[in-house]
C-alpha cells in the first residue's frame, strides 16, 4: 500500500489549484461509475449486481458534491443513504462436493474496486491537508470518509467470501 500511497501523494503535488484538483477529482469519480455500472451489467450474481450499482451510484454523488463544492465553495447537503433489505453477502451455489464456487474474475473485480477505493480515498486525505481553508479540509475529509466506508464494504464481502471457503 505504501506504493499506491506514495504515487496519490506524488500526484496531488503537482496539482496546481483547487480547481485542478476537483477537475481531476470528478473524472475519477466518473471513471469508478463507469467500470461498476459496466461490472453490474456484466455479472450474474444477484448480490454482485447489488453492490456494483450501489457503488456505482455512490460514485454519482459524489462527482455532484464535487461539482456543487466547485460551484458554490460551501459544503454540500449530504444524502445518506443505507441500503434496506439489500444484502452484499454472496450465496455459493452447492456444487457436487458440497464446495461454494465464485469465479475468480468476480474476486479480482472487488480487488481491483477496492484498490480504486483505498486509492481515492488517499487522494482527498491528501488534498485534505493542503487545505488551509477548514471547509475545503473538511469537505475533502468526507469524501476520504465515504471512499474508507466503500473499501470496507468491499473488504467484508470479500472476507466473507474467504471465511466461506476456510470454513469447508
Amino acid at each position: 500500500m505504501k506504493y499506491a500511497f506514495q504515487e496519490v501523494v506524488d500526484e496531488v503535488s503537482k496539482l496546481k489549484d483547487l480547481d485542478e484538483a476537483i477537475a481531476l477529482a470528478a473524472e475519477r469519480e466518473k471513471e469508478a461509475r463507469t467500470f461498476y455500472m459496466e461490472k453490474a451489467a456484466t455479472t450474474d450474481s444477484i448480490q454482485l449486481k447489488d453492490l456494483y450499482k450501489y457503488l456505482a451510484d455512490e460514485e454519482a454523488k459524489h462527482l455532484h458534491y464535487l461539482e456543487e463544492y466547485r460551484d458554490t465553495k460551501k459544503l454540500p447537503e449530504i444524502e445518506i443513504q443505507i441500503p434496506s433489505g439489500q444484502s452484499f453477502t454472496p450465496e455459493f451455489e452447492e456444487t457436487e462436493t458440497g464446495y461454494g464456487h465464485m469465479e475468480l474474475g468476480a474476486i479480482g473485480i472487488v480487488i481491483a474496486a477496492m484498490r480504486h477505493e483505498r486509492k481515492s480515498e488517499y487522494f482527498y486525505m491528501e488534498l485534505a491537508k493542503l487545505s488551509e481553508d477548514e471547509t475545503r479540509k473538511k469537505f475533502f475529509e468526507m469524501l476520504a470518509g465515504y471512499e474508507s466506508i466503500h473499501y470496507d464494504l468491499l473488504d467484508s464481502y470479500l472476507e466473507s467470501i474467504t471465511d466461506f471457503r476456510m470454513q469447508t
